[in-house]
C-alpha cells in the first residue's frame, strides 16, 4: 500500500498532511497562540479526546521568523495511525499490529539521491539560530524550549556503517546548541563509545513523513536499520541526501535538518531538563552533552514538527 494519497507525490511531510486533511484529520489553527505553554496545554487537551492533527500558523512572536508554523497531534490516535498505514478505519489493534509485522519483514532499503527541497535554505555561521524556529515550552515544569520531541536523529554506528535513527529529546540552549539526553545503553550511546574521545557528528531531522518518528520511536533490534523500516511501511526506498558538514544523509524532502557534532567530554556538559514525558512524570535535571550545530538546511515555508503525543496521564 502506497501511503502517499496526493497521486504520485514523494511521501513527505506535505503528502501525510494531505493525507491528514483528506480524511478529516487535521485543523488549521490560524488563532495567535503563545508557544509558553499555551502550545502545549492546547496539544494535551486535543489529544486527550482523540483529536485531529493541529497546525499552528499564528505563533506569538514567530510570525515573521525563519520558521512559523508547527504540526503537533497528527499520531496519536489510532485513526492517525490507520492513515499512516493504509488501513480501513475499522482495523482493530490486533490487526494494526498484524499489519506492522508483516511489513517490517520486507524491508526496502533507501536510496541516495543528488539533492532536494530540504537543500532549498543552507544557513551557516551567525545566520544560525534556534530561536528563530517556533519550539513550544510544552510544560509548565520544563527546563526550558524542547526542540526535538518529535523528530529523527541521525547517527552511524563507526564499526558496521548503519544508520540508527532514534527519537532522543532535546533543549536548546543557546542560538547554536541543542542539550541531548544521551543514554548509552540506547542506539546512539553505543554510536558514541565508538567516537570517543572524538566528538559524534549528527544530523536531527524535524518534519518528514510521519513514519519517521513513528520508526525512531519503535524498539527494533540494533541490526535493523530505521530507513529499512520506514520503506517498509512506504512500500518504496526513503530518498536520502548527503549532509553538508557531518558524513551522515538525511530525507531530500525534509522540512528542516540541524547538523552538528556532540562532544562526550563531560567538562562540555550543560544542564539538561526538567521534562514531561510522554508516559506522565517529570524527567528530572541533569548535566547532558550539547550538540554544536555546524548547519542548517530546511525546505522554503518550513513547518516544523513536535508533540505531546504518548502515553495519556
Amino acid at each position: 500500500v502506497s501511503l502517499s494519497r496526493d497521486g504520485d507525490a514523494d511521501p513527505d511531510l506535505r503528502s501525510w498532511l494531505n493525507t491528514l486533511e483528506d480524511a478529516g484529520q487535521l485543523r488549521h489553527i490560524t488563532a495567535s497562540v503563545d508557544w509558553d505553554v499555551e502550545i502545549g496545554a492546547i496539544t494535551r487537551a486535543n489529544l486527550a479526546i482523540g483529536g485531529p492533527g493541529l497546525l499552528f500558523e499564528n505563533i506569538i512572536g514567530h510570525e515573521n521568523t525563519r520558521c512559523t508554523k508547527l504540526l503537533t497531534s497528527a499520531l496519536g490516535s489510532r485513526r492517525q495511525v490507520q492513515l499512516m498505514l493504509g488501513l480501513p478505519a475499522d482495523s482493530s489493534d490486533s490487526a494494526i499490529v498484524r499489519h506492522l509485522r508483516d511489513a517490517f519483514k520486507n524491508p526496502i532499503p533507501p536510496r541516495v539521491v543528488d539533492s532536494g527541497p530540504v537543500k532549498e535554505n543552507i544557513v551557516e555561521g551567525d545566520d544560525i539560530n534556534l530561536w528563530e524556529l517556533p519550539v513550544p515550552k510544552w510544560h509548565g515544569g520544563d527546563g526550558g524550549r524542547y526542540l526535538d520531541t518529535f523528530c529523527g536523529v541521525v547517527t552511524e554506528d563507526k564499526v558496521t556503517g548503519r544508520d540508527n535513527i532514534g527519537l532522543y529529546r532535546g533543549q536548546i540552549v543557546d542560538r547554536d546548541k541543542i542539550a541531548k539526553l544521551l543514554v548509552p545503553s540506547q542506539g546512539w550511546g553505543v554510536h558514541m563509545e565508538e567516537y570517543k574521545p572524538e566528538p559524534m557528528p549528527v544530523a536531527v531531522v524535524y518534519g518528514w513523513h510521519d513514519v519517521m518518528p513513528f520508526c525512531a520511536g519503535s524498539p527494533f533490534p540494533k541490526n535493523v536499520c530505521e530507513w529499512d523500516m520506514m520503506g517498509a511501511l512506504l512500500g518504496r526506498p526513503v530518498d536520502l541526501v548527503a549532509c553538508e558538514t557531518v558524513p551522515l544523509h538525511v530525507p531530500a524532502t525534509a522540512e528542516i535538518v540541524v547538523e552538528g557534532f556532540i562532544d562526550p567530554d563531560p567538562s562540555t556538559f550543560v544542564m539538561e531538563g526538567p521534562f514531561a514525558e510522554y508516559p506522565g512524570f517529570l524527567g528530572g535535571a541533569a548535566p547532558a552533552p550539547v550538540l554544536r550545530v555546524t548547519r542548517i538546511t530546511h525546505r522554503n515555508d518550513p513547518v516544523l514538527r513536535g508533540t505531546l503525543e504518548g502515553i495519556r496521564p
